[in-house]
């Protein structure tokens, strides 16, 4: 072969391999693009009707639409965790006051995780495990559920993968302002939501097990933010009220019942089982040092959450991409082990348990008809209720839905403590009427009906709004009688002075005489 065969071959095979490469380049950044835009579609598609408010919902929009109209939190409205989510909800329902707008929020937030994800992914092992990660993230129906509902636990999940974002970053390179920035954002976590103090806790095993003397440099940046919302907090003076609402009152769910601590674990185990599933061979192969930090990082907060008086499904949230990244670097190494046949046997039949899985479950986060008729419903009577009020009229109702969609305020019970919004389902329906007017610490209780009806009297709304199929409406119209607590309904009191003006679905709107 003559020297100019040999030179012409060796530059077909460079540039052979430099076609290759860019092919596969591209086929990755294609499957990247794909699952990001598959993530975001099911996450967007249906947002308004897939599922009615819920509880936290009703309550949290109500608040940060309060804060927009000029109340103080804490001490003009409810205001359950610090307010890093409800600032970040402020713009969007600032200019546009709605369930899209602030379900919008969430949804933004977990395409932050979604690539947050990737890059941890990445960092630790490869951008095949990476992809994988991202994948099961994105879809994952548990995620989906929550990343569509427009709640205080997407911030707090967005903050604390940012925050191991950069942990792994000071893992790799030990550079201190990556230390400093993993610092500051579990700071802000922590603010967003308590419980991502259970993360925090492994972070600051693994940066005291790496180097010691700059665990107090990663304390300090990590108090920067919790410090000084403290002292806006007493500033304002508003630090009475925050204390009692986000921390005292969590107490009421210290009686949470067995039954329902089981039933919230059960329904998360339900809807994460392909993750854990996919989780399960990394146990039988050699790990690495980072497999380790994942493994603690995910089994030591979840045991916490397990070992805590309250569990409620939505609190493993913020663990979910490390469970996602354990997962994709099991199956990648496990799927690399099986070679040949039983390889692609083994592939197809773990692709098939998360199709399955995401079928049956694919009703929560898609909808149905009777969801979308339940918030149809909600809106139309707040169409009606809008058209017969002012912008400055406040209502009275338990649904805070419905005033959020009348983009009308409610009025607060006659509490100097308890500026309780909308959703009482969670304070009486749920848990029962057992506390009130007897909550330890407190003698005025959580709310009365009494407080209640004095501040109608005060305020005299011109709307009330009463949904005949709700516990706490029907103790609000019919009376409490427990062995332990009794007191007159509302009803007679309603009656006198409202007269009734439309009903739609169970829902009667009253309006004043």
């Amino acid at each position: 072969m003559s020297i100019h065969t040999r030179r012409f071959l060796g530059l077909c095979l460079i540039k052979l391999n430099q076609v290759i490469f860019k092919t596969c380049k591209h086929s990755v950044s294609l499957s990247f693009l794909s699952i990001l835009a598959a993530g975001m579609f099911f996450r967007i598609y249906n947002l308004l009707f897939f599922h009615p408010m819920t509880a936290d919902e009703c309550v949290y929009t109500q608040a940060v639409f309060a804060i927009t109209k000029g109340y103080m939190p804490y001490r003009d409205i409810f205001v359950a965790h610090p307010l890093v989510y409800f600032y970040i909800e402020y713009p969007f329902m600032c200019l546009f006051p709605s369930l899209l707008s602030a379900r919008l929020v969430s949804v933004l937030l977990s395409l932050g995780v979604m690539l947050l994800t990737f890059y941890i992914a990445k960092s630790l092992y490869s951008r095949e495990v990476a992809l994988l990660a991202m994948a099961l993230f994105a879809f994952s129906p548990y995620t989906i559920y929550y990343n569509k509902l427009a709640i205080v636990e997407n911030a707090v999940l967005f903050f604390v993968t940012l925050s191991l974002y950069f942990f792994f970053k000071y893992y790799k390179f030990g550079r201190g302002r990556d230390l400093f920035f993993c610092g500051f954002l579990s700071g802000i976590a922590f603010i967003s939501k308590y419980s991502a103090l259970v993360v925090i806790i492994v972070i600051v095993f693994f940066v005291a097990l790496k180097d010691f003397k700059r665990l107090g440099n990663f304390i300090g940046a990590t108090s920067l933010m919790p410090s000084l919302f403290l002292l806006l907090l007493v500033l304002s003076n508003v630090h009475n009220y925050w204390f009692a609402q986000t921390v005292v009152f969590q107490i009421i769910r210290f009686g949470f019942p067995l039954h329902m601590k089981l039933f919230e674990l059960g329904f998360f185990l339900a809807l994460s089982s392909p993750l854990f599933v996919a989780a399960t061979p990394i146990i039988t192969f050699k790990k690495s040092k980072e497999d380790f930090m994942m493994i603690l990082l995910y089994i030591i907060p979840f045991m916490l959450i397990l070992l805590g008086k309250v569990i409620i499904n939505h609190y493993f949230l913020m663990l979910l991409p490390i469970l996602c990244i354990i997962g994709a670097r099991s199956l990648h190494q496990y799927i690399c082990y099986k070679k040949g046949k039983k390889m692609y046997i083994t592939t197809a039949a773990i692709v098939s348990i998360f199709v399955v899985h995401f079928f049956i479950t694919s009703s929560l986060f898609v909808g149905s008809p009777s969801s979308e008729l339940a918030v149809r419903a909600k809106m139309e009577v707040a169409d009606y209720i809008r058209n017969i009020t002012a912008d400055n009229d406040k209502i009275w109702t338990t649904e805070a839905d419905i005033a959020f969609f009348a983009t009308r305020l409610i009025i607060s019970p006659n509490s100097t403590i308890w500026k309780y919004q909308g959703f009482y389902e969670d304070v009486w329906g749920f848990f029962g009427t057992s506390y009130i007017g007897g909550f330890a610490g407190y003698s005025n209780g959580l709310i009365t009906l009494n407080e209640i009806r004095q501040a109608l009297d005060v305020e005299r709304p011109k709307v009330i709004v009463i949904m005949r199929n709700k516990i706490a409406d029907n103790l609000i119209w019919n009376g409490i009688n427990t062995p332990n607590y009794h007191e007159d309904g509302l009803a007679e009191y309603i009656l006198t002075n409202y007269r009734l003006s439309f009903t739609h679905h169970n829902i009667d709107v009253y309006v004043i005489k």
